[in-house]
Formats: C-alpha cells, sequence, structure tokens
C-alpha cells in the first residue's frame, strides 16, 4: 500500500537527484575568458530547463507508478492531492536550494545560477 509519505519523499528525492545533474553541468561548462563571456548564462539556463523537468518528472512518476495503478477511489482522491502538492514541493526545494547553493558558491560556477 502506497501511502502519501512515499509521494513526498520521491519529491525530495527528485529534486536532490536533479540539483546535483544541475551542479554537474555547471561545472562541466568551462570559464570564458574576455569581456562579455557566455558562461554564467548556460549555467543559469541549465539551472532552470532542469528545474522545470525536476516537477514534471516527479508529477509524472507519480501519476503512473502511483495514482494510474490504485484501484480505491478514496486512495486516488488522497494520491493525486499529493501527487499535485509533492510537484510543488519538488519545485520550491530545488529552488530553494539552488538558491542556498549559489550563495555558498557566489564564486564558483554554481554562483552563476541566481
Amino acid at each position: 500500500m502506497v501511502t502519501t509519505v512515499h509521494v513526498y519523499v520521491i519529491a525530495i528525492v527528485f529534486a536532490l537527484i536533479f540539483l546535483l545533474i544541475a551542479a554537474i553541468i555547471s561545472n562541466a561548462i568551462k570559464f570564458e575568458g574576455g569581456a562579455n563571456p557566455t558562461d554564467p548564462g548556460k549555467r543559469k539556463m541549465w539551472f532552470w530547463i532542469l528545474g522545470i523537468l525536476a516537477p514534471l518528472c516527479n508529477f509524472l512518476f507519480g501519476l503512473f507508478s502511483y495514482y494510474y495503478p490504485a484501484s480505491n477511489p478514496n486512495a486516488k482522491a488522497e494520491l493525486i492531492m499529493a501527487i499535485g502538492i509533492s510537484t510543488g514541493v519538488c519545485l520550491v526545494l530545488y529552488i530553494l536550494s539552488g538558491f542556498i547553493l549559489s550563495k555558498i558558491f557566489k564564486n564558483g560556477k554554481l554562483g552563476n545560477w541566481f
């Protein structure tokens, strides 16, 4: 039996995995010299692309792995509400963690996220 706690834990896991992927991509983008470098924009773009994909993947995962297999209508109603809230939790956690990391590493590559 799937409880709503599982849905929220999966949202936290998705946010942290996508944050880790964003950090790996940001560190893979090389610094550019010159008067008008484009590397900060690339890092910021990838952070926000993954910020859109994290809650989307969380929602689809919850829908296909928890909601559709459930047979009880009451459980489905509870799960769809939990999936929606966990999608918002995933987005907020991703953005908040990214903001904190960008302020901690403000002189590094992660500092270009915000």
